[in-house]
């Protein structure tokens, strides 16, 4: 038997298997499960919320086990072969015990492997061995418990029942306590004295024990000591343990109680002259303490913090030291103290000084680290600053100070030191604004040999901070280590001096102003908000300009609301300059906010309204939203010096306005920078109300369920109640409903029961202003197939504007067949769409009164075409075969429709959705109107119907290239309505589309396909549709170019323009070469002038003429590549000639000139001939004839 426990979220999974190949001992054993199942599995599953709960499981479970132990018993009967248990050496039964205890590590005596526990779960996993005995075959079989590993295998639990596993599944769901410790160190004291450079220590340990008759070692630590005697004291025994770096000394106690150990340690002091360190590694213990004599007089001590430390004078020149709560490690410093008197002492002071700057003063902290090189001090000289007032002076062991003459500060302490202390100073003076300059100096120690410090200046925002140079005495700047630091100074003695400058740096930012003013009966208020961008400089003041503020009344104020906005001050020799004060000097991105308020007089003459405007140096438009009072209206009109903007920019979206404004009716404003003046005429409306109706007739057999909205409008004052109108008959049947709430109205009946109409009062639940829709819904009986009665409701507070209703009929097939007609010429008929008809009054106070019949062509709007598809395929004479195809929401009995008459169209089938009914098509005399009677549905209507009609015309339309192409498509008479239309034309392969039909959207792009560019579909429903119910495709259509268009609504005709290829070229090639050959020839127009002009034409054809220009575009292209190769050929060809062409001499350029004016040609100058003198570039001054020639000769 195997016993399979899982524990999942607290809640336990037993599995009790039974099988053949259960052979205890054998390591292939968990194979033997996976490759064979066993035959019994039986899973009970059980939480264990409590205690309490358990023990009744528990019975449960026996219940379970017990018949578990049935089947197990009749599987052993059935297969006594196959099944092998575990045969336990020790029949006796061990006590189940908690984990890591020695009951539960026990191994059984006939075990050779011990048991090992698994920490995680909890569960025992004993190694698998084989027994020594082997089961005999004719021995009777014996149970034995498995568990399923980490791994997966299982493995026995030899001497172990199954009630044992259950109380310790019982013990692991119940809490179980933190166990104790097996030790503790409760205390440690030392004592002792300091002996040349040892420290002589008795040390006083003392341990607690929990665990009895046990021997545990405990770690001592004391690293750095050597142990010079040892006793113990206790009820129990100890043994030293050895030692190693990590715990030091160790140390074995035996026995539960108190162990006190009394040790003698000598540790080494560390010295660094002329201090002496004593440093222990200690036990964790919570009581820790240190009693040390130094046989020194005065001593300075230095501790970890959190050590608690008492020091006092003992005789013969000798102090002691006490340290409480010394943690870990025991780590104390201390020095000699020497005496004033005998030796001089000198000091040495380092310096930290910070200035850091408010709106009126300059605080200069300083940090003063003082400490002595010989001897040692109870009093501290200090010279501080001439132009700075000290506040406060702290340091350690501070008594008092004192200020002496020359602005010296003497700083006294408890008691002598050699230190180091901090004297930590903080000083004041007032903020230089007038003359920009104040000086840092000082802080020279008396006695102090060596004195050096560091100066940091703060960064100030709006201003500069710069040194006088020249006048630095000492003093070096050094490199800012930190981001909010100006500058860095250090000096090297004292004493030192610091001038500094302060320098305004003039701000510049920008402002976007909001206000917001709300106008009531008797006042209006204005909200401003400031957004303030600084980019250079800060700024601790912004100011207005507020023009006749006084004379208007205007009375400012703060808002209440966190702001940087300080106070607001008026200049009363400048009442129309308003300066807003700031918490702190500010720069970046921030607001501020102030409010103002006037009185207004309303429904008098106009007055004068008049807004501050912002002074800065980049101002934006203002945004300026009036909104007024539900009762009050507002008249703005802008002075002539105050441009307003008409449309509003989207500025206005960066600021919120407040949610009780909301609501409001609200006029927006931009307003450019500069005077902010309008005239103002503000008057009080009373109420007024508009009420207009929508009603929905819904049949449904012999009922009307009728739903009618009475929609208000209310401006000015609010609506608490409406008051209606509701005819006598509908009293007891109609609910009334606000907005869309779900609880009904409780209507208040003001009339007699005999008023043929009843008056009756509806409350609002609260004030409503603006739309508040009122639904009425009420049943009423259908007396009548072919006449509808309804009464409407009416309002008592205002007639109806407008009063319209639809009817939708909840039989689909009374939708498709219902002719609606009013009685009533109050109600006019309207196109409606999704199976709706529309009706609107002409007469709001008629009630409605229609007249239903049935018709086999349908109701004329009761449902329109969703879509229509329609394809032609023409030939190079113009003639085309088209299909056309159109999308019905209905079923229909009949349809009409008509062609044009002189089109030579001829109709060669008829479809409906996939059924051939050409033989029903009816032509009505000698006319183009058809006639076509439906098929009557087989089953209830699908929610798509498609007619196709295949025909074609053979009227040749082209004479000439340019003729216009006309196709026509079927017209439906009585106007039914077709929701979109795709027309898709196909032309032969020699022919493209030239123009665009006019009224339709092409569904094509030009794409990129190699060299050249061409017209691909772009659309996105491309036709035919392929859909279920629609005829095989034809198979005669010869067009290669196709082309698709769109266009909402019915569409009968498509006219349009085609070119073929070669025309296209000539076209296009032609004209561009022709201009390139104009442009070779006549040198005048080769300028960049033409070009442009040129250009521009093209650009302005394509305005109104775009598809042609677009087709033509390429080919001018190719005529334009023409030109210039042939213009580069024409060049090459001229420059051959003109080298070619000699010039002939006449007899008279032989004639040599005269000598005093010969030339000599370079011909005659030997090349070769470094002497010689090459002749210059003279000009015959005067012309020799050669008669005269010949006589000087």
């Amino acid at each position: 038997m195997i016993i399979r426990v899982n524990s999942i979220s607290e809640k336990y999974y037993i599995h009790l298997i039974t099988g053949p190949g259960f052979e205890a001992g054998q390591p292939e054993f968990g194979q033997k499960m996976r490759k064979e199942p066993p035959f019994v599995e039986l899973i009970q599953r059980f939480s264990a919320p409590g205690v309490g709960d358990q023990l009744t499981i528990m019975s449960h479970l026996k219940r379970f086990i017990l018949l578990a132990a049935g089947l197990f018993g009749f599987c052993m009967l059935a297969f006594p072969e196959s099944v092998h248990a575990q045969s336990p050496g020790n029949s006796g039964t061990a006590p189940m015990e908690r984990p890591g205890s020695s009951g539960f590590d026990k191994q059984p005596g006939n075990s050779k492997l011990p048991m090992q526990t698994d920490s995680k779960s909890g569960t025992a996993s004993p190694t698998a061995e084989p027994t020594d005995k082997p089961a005999a075959s004719e021995q009777a079989p014996q149970q034995g418990l498995y568990i399923r590993g980490a791994d997966g295998q299982y493995l026995p639990l030899p001497n172990l029942k199954l009630d044992q596993i259950l109380e310790y599944l019982k013990q692991k769901q119940s809490r179980q306590s933190v166990p104790s410790p097996d030790y503790a160190v409760s205390s440690i004291s030392l004592q002792g004295t300091i002996k040349d450079d040892r420290a002589i220590l008795d040390a006083r340990i003392v341990v607690l024990l929990n665990e009895p008759d046990q021997w545990i070692r405990v770690p001592l630590k004391l690293n750095e000591s050597i142990f010079l005697k040892t006793s113990y004291s206790g009820a129990g025994e100890s043994s030293p343990g050895g030692f190693n770096r990590t715990d030091g000394y160790l140390w074995w106690f035996k026995g539960k109680g108190t162990h006190e150990l009394n040790l003698t340690l000598s540790v080494s002091l560390k010295q660094q002259l002329p201090s002496r360190r004593l440093q222990l590694v200690l036990p964790q213990t919570a009581v820790s303490n240190l009693k040390l004599t130094v046989p020194l007089p005065q001593i300075s001590l230095e501790v970890p913090t959190g050590v608690a430390v008492s020091r006092k004078s003992l005789d013969n020149d000798q102090s002691q030291i006490e340290l409480f709560g010394l943690g870990e490690q025991l780590d104390l410093s201390w020095q000699p103290i020497p005496d004033e008197k005998k030796v001089d002492t000198v000091l040495q002071a380092e310096t930290l000084l910070t200035t850091d700057f408010t709106t009126d003063s300059v605080l200069l902290n300083a940090t003063q680290s003082i400490k002595a090189l010989t001897g040692s001090f109870q009093n501290v000289q200090v010279k501080l600053p001439e132009s700075f007032r000290l506040l406060d002076v702290k340091c350690d062991g501070y008594k008092s100070h004192k200020t002496l003459k020359d602005n010296l500060v003497e700083v006294s302490l408890i008691e002598p030191t050699v230190g180091p202390i901090e004297l930590q100073w903080t000083l004041e003076t007032d903020f230089p604004e007038e003359s920009g300059k104040f000086l840092i100096d000082g802080f020279e120690v008396s006695r102090a040999k060596r004195q050096t410090g560091l100066i940091d200046i703060q960064t100030l925002d709006g201003y500069r901070i710069f040194r006088t140079e020249g006048q630095n005495r000492s003093v070096y700047q050094i490199k800012a280590n930190q981001k909010d630091l100006d500058s860095s100074y250090r000096f090297l003695k004292q004493p030192f001096q610091l001038p500094l400058n302060i320098e305004r740096v003039k701000p510049y930012f920008s402002a976007k102003p909001f206000y917001l003013v709300q106008m009531f009966g008797n006042r209006a208020e204005l909200e401003a908000r400031v957004q303030i961008n600084v980019f250079q400089g800060a700024l601790d003041q912004v100011s207005l300009n507020w023009p006749n503020r006084t004379e208007e009344g205007w009375e400012l104020e703060l808002m209440q609301e966190p702001s940087l906005t300080e106070a607001i001050v008026i200049d009363q020799s400048q009442p129309n300059r308003v300066n807003i004060n700031l918490l702190k000097r500010s720069k970046g991105t921030f607001e501020i906010t102030f409010r103002a308020r006037r009185p207004v007089i309303a429904d008098r003459e106009p007055f004068s309204f008049t807004l501050p405007e912002i002074k800065a140096p980049s101002l934006s438009a203002t945004s300026l939203v009036v909104a007024n009072d539900t009762n009050v209206v507002t008249d703005l009109t802008p002075a002539p010096k105050t441009q307003v903007i008409s449309s509003p920019s989207a500025q206005l979206q960066q600021f919120s306005l407040p949610a009780e404004v909301q609501p409001l009716r609200k006029t927006e404003y931009q307003i450019q920078p500069g005077p902010n003046e309008f005239s103002a005429i503000v008057s009080i409306h009373n109420q007024q109300i508009t009420a207009n109706s929508n009603a929905l007739l819904e049949l449904d057999g012999s009922e009307i369920r009728v739903e009618q909205e009475i929609q208000y409008q209310i401006e000015y004052e609010p609506l608490s109640e409406v008051r209606l109108r509701v005819p006598l008959a509908l009293k007891n049947r109609v609910n009334f409903y606000l907005d869309n709430e779900q609880n009904p109205l409780v209507p208040t009946w003001t009339s007699d029961d005999s008023d043929p109409v009843q008056n009756a009062r509806l409350s609002l639940r609260s004030k409503q202003l603006g739309p508040v829709k009122i639904t009425a819904v009420y049943l009423l009986p259908q007396d009548s197939q072919a006449e509808l009665n309804v009464p409407l409701i009416r309002s008592d507070d205002v007639p109806f504007t407008e009063s319209q209703f639809e009817l939708a009929l909840a039989n689909e097939e009374d939708t498709q067949y219902l002719e609606v007609s009013s009685l009533n010429d109050a109600w006019q008929q309207q196109l409606g769409m999704n199976n709706i008809a529309f009706w609107r009054a002409v007469d709001p106070q008629a009630d409605i009164s229609l007249k239903l019949k049935k018709s086999d062509t349908g109701s004329l709007f009761s449902y329109s075409i969703s879509q229509a598809w329609i394809d032609c395929s023409l030939d190079a004479a113009g003639s085309y075969l088209a299909r056309a195809q159109y999308q019905f929401p209905v079923s229909p009995r009949s349809l009409a429709f008509r062609l044009p008459e002189n089109a030579g169209i001829k109709i060669e089938a008829v479809w409906w959705n996939n059924q051939r009914i050409t033989e029903n098509l009816v032509q009505q005399g000698q006319s183009a109107e058809f006639q076509l009677l439906l098929p009557a549905p087989k089953e209830k209507a699908s929610s798509s119907n498609v007619l196709t009609i295949d025909y074609g015309s053979t009227r040749h339309q082209r004479d000439s290239q340019f003729s216009p192409l006309s196709v026509v498509a079927p017209e439906f008479v009585n106007n039914l309505w077709v929701e979109k239309t795709f027309w898709k034309i196909s032309l032969p392969g020699n022919d493209h589309l030239f123009t665009i039909p006019r009224g339709y959207t092409p569904q094509f792009n030009w794409v990129h396909q190699g060299v050249f560019w061409s017209r691909a579909f772009a659309g996105e429903d491309e036709i035919p549709v392929k859909l279920n119910n629609t005829p095989p495709p034809r198979q005669d259509f010869l067009g290669v170019n196709h082309y698709q268009f769109y266009r909402l609504g019915p569409a009968t005709s498509l006219q349009f323009q085609a070119l073929s290829r070669s025309m296209i070229v000539f076209i296009g090639a032609g004209t561009a070469l022709l201009l390139g050959f104009i442009l070779m020839s006549i040198s005048a127009l080769r300028s960049m002038l033409v070009l442009l002009v040129m250009t521009t034409a093209v650009s302005a054809v394509a305005l109104w003429y775009t598809a042609p220009v677009e087709v033509l575009l390429q080919p001018a292209v190719f005529g334009l590549l023409l030109a210039i190769v042939a213009a580069l050929i024409n060049g090459t060809s001229r420059k051959r000639r003109e080298s070619k062409l000699l010039t002939m001499s006449a007899p008279s350029d032989f004639i040599p000139p005269p000598s005093y004016s010969e030339r000599i040609h370079p011909s005659e100058v030997d090349p070769e001939d470094i002497t010689a003198v090459r002749p210059g570039s003279e000009v015959v001054e005067k012309p020799v004839s050669s008669s005269e020639a010949g006589a000087n000769r």
